[in-house]
């Protein structure tokens, strides 16, 4: 009975956030994505277009994770006849048309993850993630009330998952460890999770683009590796030049084809 007016919020909030820009400096954006590789995803709730741009002016050192937005994002854009995603002010590669803008998802109990043809997609993606994973990291998700159909959605995927005895799962989180154990005890199999308050605890921040390498040398081989920590500075330079070596590593034996 108000659609007018639920618009007009609709298009304050997307405005409010597109109006955010990430600092100049190096923030845990930007070290989440080089910790990460090609193989990787990293998929988020979030609206804010900072993971965006934190990919866009990362992009150029090397490979980087997929992203994935499962409530759709500010900074992302569709072109819905060729299924093309790009970032918002980016043209379709096929028909060169302007991308149209990614639709947000609010905060309500039924979202209906399938109603829209680019956030459906999203989710299945991540579905196809969850089955083949060796490691998920939950980052500062509480899995709220009103995501209880997200929860059910990735626990099913994960339940399939016929490697996940061997996998690890992650839980950083400024919780307690007993609220967070409680939260996330459904996706954990016997003690094979790591319960962090910092990113820079972590296997990738302290594994860098070796995470499931080390975790499996360590777990499998018995022989677990030394620490290759991301450098404690806040220059996006200095960070970028970190991982540049561990990429050419990477360029001389490529992951193979899936």
């Amino acid at each position: 009975p108000h659609k007018a007016l639920a618009e007009e919020i609709e298009r304050r909030i997307y405005n409010f956030f597109s109006g955010l820009e990430i600092p100049d400096s190096a923030t845990v954006y930007d070290k989440l994505l080089l910790s990460l590789r090609q193989k990787d995803v990293v998929a988020t709730f979030n609206w804010d277009p900072l993971l965006a741009q934190a990919f866009k002016r990362n992009r150029k050192i090397g490979s980087l994770p997929k992203l994935l937005f499962l409530h759709g994002n500010v900074a992302i854009g569709g072109c819905v006849a060729h299924r093309v995603k790009g970032f918002a002010e980016d043209c379709c590669y096929q028909c060169d048309a302007p991308l149209t803008p990614m639709k947000l998802l609010y905060p309500v109990s039924q979202k209906n993850y399938s109603e829209d043809l680019f956030i459906a997609n999203e989710w299945k993606e991540l579905r196809h993630c969850l089955k083949e994973a060796y490691m998920i990291t939950l980052f500062g998700y509480s899995a709220p009330k009103t995501d209880a159909e997200a929860h059910e959605v990735m626990l099913n995927a994960w339940g399939e998952n016929e490697t996940r005895d061997l996998g690890e799962i992650e839980l950083i989180d400024i919780m307690s460890r007993e609220e967070i154990k409680k939260l996330w005890m459904e996706f954990i199999v016997r003690d094979h999770y790591g319960l962090y308050n910092r990113f820079e605890n972590s296997y990738s921040a302290r594994y860098p683009r070796r995470s499931c390498d080390a975790f499996a040398w360590a777990s499998l081989q018995m022989k677990p590796r030394s620490p290759n920590p991301l450098p404690k500075t806040d220059s996006l330079i200095e960070l970028q030049q970190f991982v540049k070596p561990l990429i050419a590593e990477e360029m001389k034996w490529p992951e193979p084809s899936r």
